[in-house]
């Protein structure tokens, strides 16, 4: 079989269209049927065709500034993927759009099943699958300790954590910052790109618009990655919530889905940059983060009650300096969400250390005398730290308030 029947292709609509994958967004159900309709009556599709047909976009539409075809088009082909690896349907032919082009193509289910043996994930899925096998390695250690040691009582009684660890609270899921990285349009090539600056769709665009000769050529790509800090932070946190026999799982932030903060209590892990859907619930406290590094304190008047300012290199080489920032608050489902969180891995890593620390509430003591005798289960935490790419050698509390 080289070609499946019309019925065939029609049927293998309907099966895609009705899935919870597609069900749920007429936005791709549109845009899948539209360019399998188009697929049968022309040899070539462009980018401006779909802005207009699609978006309702005029001739002032210029693919070369907005990227948001390629955008809607690649997330099409992660939701094709997702529901073919997910789903129990029977078919002998899958709709693929193949990288660089609008039209679909009909792939044999053998043919298809031929070339994901050969190459079946990029190299960075490996490493998150690692990631993830040493995780439930360390998972099935720690479990096995008894959850009445002195360490695991004593992170119970800590407003950080007696939230996460209470035995009848929801499930815990730690959300980990992950990066958005570009890659060129050249469907021949494979090639990644970070640019520091760009983490979300709407940077890239104002960029692309700010500088097109130099990002005119490059896209979105469906491939991420994590810094070290959150990577390291991971094994720490399941070290201490593990011991506890609380169920914990972890998702990418970028994956992170809004039905996920009402069915979790959340530990998130990253940088300011790679919050995503978080952004909105941390815009909510009154930290604001600002670039180039700064962060200010808002009053209910949204007046500046602090600013903190500093230096990102605090000397030669790799020796930084950061914030790192501990926020605990909930969502408006009253399940818990910490943020363990700076600008830098220095930062995150300094986050996720402090909150571990048996000595911070003293700390926080000692910082504010008597305007906090404790901390409570709402709570703003500011340090100025400096370190070594992933070591934190000094850390000094600049803000704390309940």
């Amino acid at each position: 079989m080289t070609e499946p029947t019309e019925q065939e292709k029609e049927k293998l609509l309907s099966q895609i269209l009705s899935h919870s994958e597609f069900k749920s967004s007429k936005k791709y159900q549109d845009l899948l049927k539209y360019l399998v309709e188009k697929t049968t009556k022309v040899d070539s599709l462009k980018e401006t065709e779909i802005a207009h047909d699609i978006l309702g976009k005029d001739s002032t539409f210029d693919p070369g500034t907005d990227s948001i075809i390629r955008a809607y088009v690649s997330n099409l082909r992660k939701k094709l993927e997702h529901y073919y690896l997910t789903t129990n349907d029977t078919f002998d032919y899958k709709i693929d759009v193949p990288k660089g082009q609008y039209l679909v193509k009909y792939v044999p289910v053998q043919q298809k099943g031929e070339i994901k043996k050969r190459n079946r994930y990029p190299s960075f899925v490996y490493g998150a699958i690692i990631l993830l096998l040493v995780s439930v390695i360390l998972l099935r250690e720690f479990t096995n300790q008894s959850a009445s040691t002195p360490d695991n009582k004593l992170y119970a009684d800590n407003p950080i954590w007696s939230n996460f660890l209470k035995q009848d609270s929801p499930p815990i899921l730690i959300v980990i910052g992950d990066y958005l990285v570009l890659s060129e349009k050249e469907p021949t090539r494979r090639t990644f790109l970070r640019l520091p600056r760009i983490n979300s769709e709407k940077a890239f665009n104002d960029s692309l618009r700010a500088n097109p000769e130099r990002l005119s050529k490059l896209e979105i790509s469906d491939v991420t990655f994590i810094g070290a800090g959150p990577a390291l932070g991971v094994v720490q946190l399941m070290q201490m919530l593990a011991a506890s026999g609380r169920k914990v799982s972890a998702k990418l932030s970028h994956n992170l889905k809004w039905d996920d903060l009402d069915n979790h209590n959340i530990i998130y892990i990253g940088t300011f940059k790679s919050l995503y859907k978080l952004d909105t619930l941390f815009s909510r406290t009154n930290v604001r983060f600002h670039s180039p590094y700064s962060l200010k304190v808002i009053g209910r008047e949204k007046e500046v009650l602090h600013s903190f300012d500093l230096d990102w290199l605090g000397g030669g080489g790799n020796y930084q300096k950061d914030y790192s920032v501990i926020l605990k608050g909930f969502s408006e489902k009253n399940n818990s969400i910490l943020f363990l969180t700076g600008f830098s891995e220095v930062g995150v890593m300094d986050a996720i250390n402090s909150s571990l620390d048996p000595k911070l509430l003293a700390r926080v003591k000692e910082f504010s005398g008597s305007s906090i005798s404790n901390l409570s289960s709402n709570f703003e935490l500011i340090s100025e730290v400096e370190g070594l790419r992933y070591t934190v050698f000094r850390s000094h509390i600049k803000y704390a308030h309940n």
